[in-house]
């Protein structure tokens, strides 16, 4: 193996039944700093037939996402005067790795908790990537995973659903790009002010691995950034405070859907999970997130006319007030004393495009937006609206007139004529 450091976990084990075989598997301290590197063979499983060595160029030995597992696979059964190709299709070699994937999710299950953070330091990918490619061996490998949560912890999905609160469905998470960017999302504001726990997914394979689990342990997982969530419940009190509070909205609901943000919104709906921001732009429930929407628009290879990844880009999203805030409330009554006020609609649009970078997407038009907030910022310093930039004046390049050649030559004579006359009376004494 080439390693010069001790083993992060090791298993020696030997099969007996229908097939015949001994391993020795073990996983290194560090990754290999070419670990996803496609077009390096893999060499790491050392097959042997009755202790001769046959090859270590088996592509199918181990599924990919588990290529940092070294070791040496020893068996009787396999025939010994064949070719390494004909070898390759034996059908006992695909028992063989369905048994290697086994003993490594059981060795990998078995690793020490004071060991297992450097494990996840240093091979998080891959087992995010097993959840996403082995569908057969997805729920040992969910069982596998960990995510820092809003309690400051790395925390498994098992330990999550052991602390989840009464009448809590599902297991909220939510994807950025950073601990700090999750932390300061306007959608877990009333999740953790209620006391939800939150799992903080933070890198690129995080959301295409949670949305490849449909559920874990009956529960399933809800992006906090993604429409089809309640956080009040369904108790006959909630549902009657619900319903009061859209009736009271509903003018300013339905002049921001059908005539200031119509162009901008779906529609806009009075929000459950938003406690200290105005509004927030939620995505439907199979659209892209703001993070997913990055991650897309990051990757090298991918078209730029791309009528799929269009569609789903330009998706309008669902607009989500906070009817408890103030400019809320003020937008309200401004809107049912005359719902053609101006300032309103500005008001309007200016909150759009603030809950548009609030939820974490990138604005359409950033001109516009620039151009409103020079306009508030004249406003706050009592500069006119009209006020016009100074014209800048203009420097004309004047070069300074040169002096003729003659009118030198003639000055160095007179100087050289004065140096005589002055050394003349000292030649003569």
């Amino acid at each position: 193996s080439n390693d010069w450091e001790e083993h992060l976990a090791v298993k020696h084990f030997s099969v007996e039944g229908q097939l015949e075989f001994r391993a020795l598997l073990f996983i290194p301290k560090r990754a290999p700093f070419d670990l996803f590197e496609n077009k390096k063979g893999k060499n790491n499983i050392k097959l042997y037939v009755r202790r001769v060595f046959i090859t270590d160029d088996f592509k199918d030995m181990m599924p990919n996402y588990l290529s940092f597992v070294k070791g040496v696979v020893d068996s009787d059964d396999l025939p010994l005067n064949v070719s390494r190709e004909t070898l390759q299709q034996h059908k006992l070699l695909k028992v063989i790795k369905k048994k290697l994937v086994r003993k490594t999710l059981d060795m990998i299950k078995k690793i020490s908790d004071d060991k297992y953070g450097a494990f996840w330091q240093e091979y998080s990918t891959n087992i995010k990537l097993g959840v996403i490619e082995d569908t057969a061996n997805r729920t040992r490998l969910a069982k596998l995973l960990r995510f820092t949560s809003s309690n400051g912890k790395l925390s498994s999905l098992a330990e999550y659903v052991e602390r989840m609160k009464d009448k809590q469905e599902s297991i909220f998470y939510m994807a950025g790009g950073s601990k700090d960017e999750v932390e300061k999302s306007p959608f877990v504001e009333r999740l953790i002010k209620k006391g939800y726990e939150v799992l903080y997914l933070t890198e690129a394979v995080d959301e295409y691995a949670i949305s490849a689990l449909p559920e874990f342990e009956g529960k399933k997982f809800q992006n906090v950034a993604k429409e089809g969530f309640s956080i009040d419940g369904d108790t006959e009190a909630a549902k009657a405070r619900k319903e009061v509070t859209k009736e009271k909205f509903d003018p300013l609901l339905k002049w921001m859907g059908e005539d200031a943000l119509k162009d901008h919104i779906l529609r806009a709906e009075v929000s459950e999970r938003l406690d200290g921001s105005p509004c927030a732009l939620v995505t439907s429930k199979f659209g892209w997130t703001a993070n997913m929407q990055k991650i897309i628009q990051s990757q090298t290879h991918s078209k730029t006319q791309d009528m799929q990844r269009d569609y789903y880009l330009n998706q309008k999203k669902t607009l989500e007030i906070n009817p408890r805030h103030p400019l809320i409330k003020e937008l309200l009554r401004r809107i049912e004393d005359n719902p053609a006020d101006k300032t309103a609609a500005e008001m309007a649009v200016m909150m759009y495009n603030t809950a548009t970078l609030r939820s974490g997407f990138a604005l359409k038009d950033t001109v516009n937006f620039a151009e409103q907030i020079e306009l508030m910022m004249r406003q706050t310093l009592g500069v006119d609206a009209d006020e016009q930039v100074e014209e800048e004046e203009e420097v004309t390049d004047e070069e300074p007139p040169e002096e003729d050649e003659d009118d030198e030559e003639e000055e160095e004579d007179e100087d050289d004529d004065e140096e005589a006359e002055e050394d003349a009376p000292k030649d003569e004494l």
